[in-house]
């Protein structure tokens, strides 16, 4: 049990506890439900005999709990109990943090969705502005071709105007040497 692969010490040596506790809680209920009927007359013959159970609440490690908590795992009904009894709560400040910690976590829940909403419509409205430029798109690819049609025949007229005076002042150039 000390020498397990998979779980470490405190969870073996607790599950064993928690074992031994279970069957030590079934054995004092049925002693407890068998003392409460001889001590009452309670048949076992009736439709709803009645019954005494001892609780008993597992014990865990509490930093497994909590990773298992935090992993979204185990939820908070079942992680807050288990580590709140182990740092000696009552029942009732049990009660109170699961409720308010359950409360908390709707909020935050309600704060995501809002949250995914938001975004939904963000890229809702990404989408829209895309197609609309795609719409818009052949004008201005047509506007830019004619702009750079434009800017070709400048240069082309430039660089033969260029071309000319240098010919011209070239020419004279070397005849005057």
């Amino acid at each position: 049990m000390f020498q397990g692969k998979f779980a470490s010490k405190s969870t073996a040596q607790l599950s064993l506890l928690n074992t031994t506790v279970a069957q030590l809680a079934k054995t004092v209920s049925q002693v407890l439900t068998m003392a409460y009927r001889d001590i009452y007359g309670e048949e076992e013959d009736t439709d709803d005999p009645a019954q005494l159970i001892l609780l008993t609440s597992p014990l865990a490690a509490t930093e497994e709990v909590v990773a298992l908590y935090a992993a979204g795992l185990a939820p908070c009904e079942i992680a807050m109990p288990a580590v709140l009894h182990a740092i000696g709560a009552t029942q009732a400040e049990i009660d109170a943090a699961v409720e308010k910690m359950c409360k908390k976590e709707e909020g935050d829940a309600l704060v995501a969705a809002q949250d995914r909403q938001y975004k939904e419509q963000e890229q809702a409205l990404t989408l829209q502005e895309r197609k609309a430029a795609l719409k818009s798109d052949p004008s201005k690819k047509k506007a830019e071709a004619d702009q750079a049609r434009a800017n070709v025949q400048l240069t082309e007229a430039q660089a033969k105007k260029t071309a000319r005076e240098a010919e011209g002042g070239g020419a004279s150039s070397p005849s005057e040497s």
